[in-house]
């Protein structure tokens, strides 16, 4: 999924975006999206063929509660619930598979779909398939780059990694809504980013020897390819040359605490543990963090998990954005044990105490007004079916807001959270 920022020094929304009294400039969209129909303003329409017509909307939610893309098939069943794989201003890109569920994915008809949510010209159109040699993996993250003009021409691309030995050559697949062709080229970073400042475990290499894309966002005239755990590799996009740079984040905790990194810790998905937004003329990172006793099987989950004894919030801030570590600034550090959760309900709030809690896919809030909010998804441990939304102000320390989400855990994701860790940030 990608931010939309449409220059370095301040958000603008598009004029599509106008946001109502009541609406909120940014959201936070499922990734998943409900089967179904919702017809509203920006209810859009696409034949795809004689017997077979798609047609999308977005609801839209003031966060922490999640927005929802609704998508419907006419004539045809869907194998999973269609998936959101960027969304950028009012422009939401969108894949599914059509046929029965016990088939496998590979041999199912899939179907890529732009999606312009803009309620004055909503619009639906279906991709052209690209070549086997440009595939855009579904696992690569995807971004999507606003070209403007009166015709709103936009570029999709993902980037994919081809050298792992050295980490910076990649292919760069990219698609024309002007021309609708798809094309392809590798590019290798021409700024890299600092090397590492200190010494990198073995257990750790393999996550940060390589960039392993695990967001993207678009920031002014580039697309910003997130490894949450190493950098970000920023990509000139209108310039046919197309130069890649790096940008350092901070180390992972693990690796800066006291006494050194637990040779035996592991750092897990970078998407589980920190978030990135460009918000205030500034680039933020959260990563949270965790204390936890013994592992413990559990009955209701069927699987082993870590009591959670606290977890921390970690900000840092770079206002300049080069190749170097020392361009970050750490903002602070907030225990669990030392929020304060405000005026809430006992029915609101989670079973057990906030510090207790499994938090994970920290979301820095996109306003002015809210950048020092911070929104975790909370379970009573890990992959539990029921999950909260807890909206965090790290200047306060306070529960700002509290939300129970709806709905099991996600089918299509079995092994991981899925309510609101499938949300991601829109810049509206």
């Amino acid at each position: 999924m990608t931010e939309r920022v449409s220059n370095p020094e301040s958000k603008t929304m598009s004029a599509a975006a106008t946001v109502s009294s009541g609406e909120s400039s940014w959201i936070l969209l499922n990734m998943y999206a409900k089967v179904g129909e919702n017809t509203n303003e920006t209810t859009a329409h696409c034949q795809v063929s004689d017997d077979m017509k798609i047609c999308a909307s977005l609801v839209r939610e003031r966060p922490p509660l999640p927005s929802n893309l609704y998508v419907h098939c006419s004539g045809a069943a869907f194998a999973e619930r269609p998936s959101s794989l960027s969304m950028v201003d009012d422009l939401i890109l969108f894949h599914v598979y059509i046929g029965p569920e016990y088939r496998a994915r590979s041999a199912l008809p899939s179907y890529f779909f732009m999606y312009r949510a803009d309620p004055k010209r909503p619009s639906l159109e279906l991709l052209p398939q690209p070549p086997p040699q440009d595939w855009v993996r579904l696992y690569h993250p995807v971004g999507i780059f606003p070209r403007g003009g009166e015709d709103n021409h936009y570029t999709v691309a993902s980037m994919i990694p081809l050298q792992f030995e050295k980490g910076n050559l990649f292919s760069l697949r990219l698609y024309d809504s002007e021309t609708k062709t798809w094309s392809s080229k590798n590019l290798s970073v021409e700024s890299p980013q600092e090397e590492f400042p200190i010494a990198i475990p073995n257990n750790y290499c393999h996550l940060l020897s390589h960039h392993n894309t695990s967001t993207a966002f678009t920031l002014g005239e580039t697309i910003g390819w997130v490894d949450l755990w190493r950098g970000v590799l920023f990509c000139d996009m209108l310039s046919g040359h197309h130069t890649l740079r790096g940008v350092p984040l901070p180390l992972p905790l693990n690796l800066t605490k006291p006494g050194g990194a637990d040779s035996s810790e592991e750092l897990g998905s970078g998407r589980t543990h920190r978030g990135i937004a460009f918000v205030g003329g500034h680039l933020r990172l959260v990563e949270v963090g965790f204390k936890a006793a013994a592992v413990v099987y559990d009955q209701e989950t069927g699987s082993p998990r870590s009591r959670i004894e606290n977890w921390t919030i970690t900000t840092w801030t770079n206002k300049e954005m080069s190749n170097s570590y020392d361009d970050w600034r750490m903002d602070g550090t907030i225990q669990a044990s030392d929020i304060f959760l405000g005026d809430h309900s006992e029915s609101e709030l989670p079973p057990i105490d906030l510090h207790n809690l499994y938090v994970s896919d920290p979301v820095i809030g996109m306003n002015g007004n809210d950048m020092h909010v911070v929104y975790l998804t909370a379970r009573e441990n890990f992959r539990h079916p029921k999950s909260w939304v807890l909206a965090i102000d790290t200047r306060d320390r306070k529960v700002q807001s509290v939300v129970a989400m709806p709905g099991p855990l996600s089918e299509e994701m079995p092994y991981f959270d899925a309510n609101y860790c499938t949300c991601t940030i829109i810049s509206k």
